[in-house]
């Protein structure tokens, strides 16, 4: 079958994407198999919208815009519709051979879904993924200030949740009647 023009240059600019746009969904997202679901998602979208797009140097903040919409709207339909949470899918077996490492990222993961949404976001964009400033405005829209504003406290929030004493297994949070537990690892201050 052969591909037509315009499904050539999509397919051209998403190669050297899909890794970080992987990286990026996973890391907004709770599991491997929602993740699946939303790269699928935001291809499908990217491909049927693809041409509108009139600079191909704006693909990247078009992708991403995408992905980061359905993020947001399956998060409003599990809060509207609830969730179907098998509690077999936490005891499945991951293929990683150093438990301490997939203990670290399974950390840092609970740690990032406990930040507001933009905040992770931007994290996640420019820590993980390597999105310039610009790039993360682009796709989140609002300021360049907006932008530096949420990276400094969005890492402030992460050295907290994550250099919290391990031994502790509950931390006070900004309401002192609401408690959140934090995971042991190792008895020892990750990362």
């Amino acid at each position: 079958m052969m591909l037509d023009d315009r499904s050539e240059r999509f397919l051209r600019l998403l190669e050297p994407q899909q890794a970080t746009l992987w990286r990026f969904v996973r890391s907004m997202v709770r599991t491997h198999h929602e993740a699946e679901d939303v790269v699928s998602e935001t291809i499908l979208q990217a491909l049927e919208g693809f041409h509108r797009l009139r600079d191909e140097q704006a693909f990247v903040s078009f992708l991403f815009t995408i992905a980061s919409r359905i993020v947001k709207r399956q998060r409003w339909r599990r809060r509207l519709f609830g969730e179907y949470d098998e509690p077999s899918i936490e005891q499945r077996h991951h293929a990683d051979p150093l438990p301490d490492v997939q203990a670290d990222i399974d950390l840092l993961r609970t740690a990032l879904q406990k930040l507001p949404v933009k905040t992770r976001e931007a994290i996640v964009m420019f820590e993980l993924t390597g999105f310039s400033l610009e790039e993360i405005r682009t796709v989140q829209g609002g300021s360049l200030s907006g932008v530096k504003s949420r990276l400094v406290r969005g890492r402030q929030q992460l050295a907290r949740l994550l250099d919290a004493d391990p031994r502790r297994e509950e931390l006070p949070t900004t309401d002192a009647t609401e408690r959140q537990s934090l995971p042991l690892v190792h008895h020892q201050t990750v990362l």
